[in-house]
């Protein structure tokens, strides 16, 4: 019984270093925005000792690439960085969590700082909630032949964004996806219009297509 259990056991560590060893080698996990930052060499923003910290991460839909805008200042000191990368495939050409290159590129508002934050700021940037938060606003209600319900869109590909923000020692993180759609098809939520409003604000100021 103890040379079958041991036998037993053997063959559970080898199988788990197996099981390892191939997800090293092949991994295709959810790439978080921790790992992005940490491969980018973004500080994390918990301890960021910038007085403004901006980061909105815009997601690769069905493809390997990505980008990320990183706006801070310090002090006086405004600087913002757009990071364009491409994510390593795997032999089976799936996307793997490792960036193989990226670029960067040092961006300045068109307005000048101060007014790109006021501007910011007068948009809700720091207090706006998830997407997911307000589904039942986002919704119409219809009138059928077998009676009422509700007509409800679902945007499933295009851009996403999720947006972190510190200001003052003050964090707020959310996200969000196509708001131009939700906003154009339900046009009294303010929220999905300030997400979208946002996203032309950067387009606009820093001259660059963010989705």
């Amino acid at each position: 019984m103890k040379k079958m259990i041991s036998l037993f056991n053997v063959l559970i560590i080898a199988t788990l270093f197996s099981a390892f060893a191939q997800k090293n080698d092949d991994e295709v996990e959810f790439v978080t925005n921790r790992k992005l930052e940490k491969q980018l060499n973004l500080p994390k923003l918990k301890t960021s000792d910038n007085d403004i910290d901006l980061r909105i991460f815009l997601g690769r839909g069905f493809t390997n690439g990505g980008s990320v805008l990183w706006i801070r200042k310090k002090k006086n000191s405004w600087v913002a960085s757009r990071y364009d990368y491409l994510l390593k495939l795997n032999k089976n050409e799936e996307v793997t969590t490792k960036i193989e290159n990226y670029d960067i590129a040092n961006l300045k508002p068109n307005s000048g700082w101060e007014d790109f934050w006021k501007d910011s700021k007068d948009l809700g940037i720091m207090y706006l909630p998830n997407q997911e938060e307000i589904k039942d606003k986002l919704r119409k209600e219809v009138t059928t032949v077998i009676g009422k319900g509700y007509e409800v869109i679902h945007v499933s590909d295009g851009s996403g964004y999720d947006l972190d923000v510190k200001e003052d020692g003050r964090i707020e993180n959310y996200s969000f996806h196509e708001p131009w759609i939700y906003a154009e098809k339900y046009p009294n939520v303010s929220e999905v219009r300030q997400y979208s409003e946002i996203i032309q604000l950067l387009e606009k100021e820093f001259g660059i297509n963010y989705r």
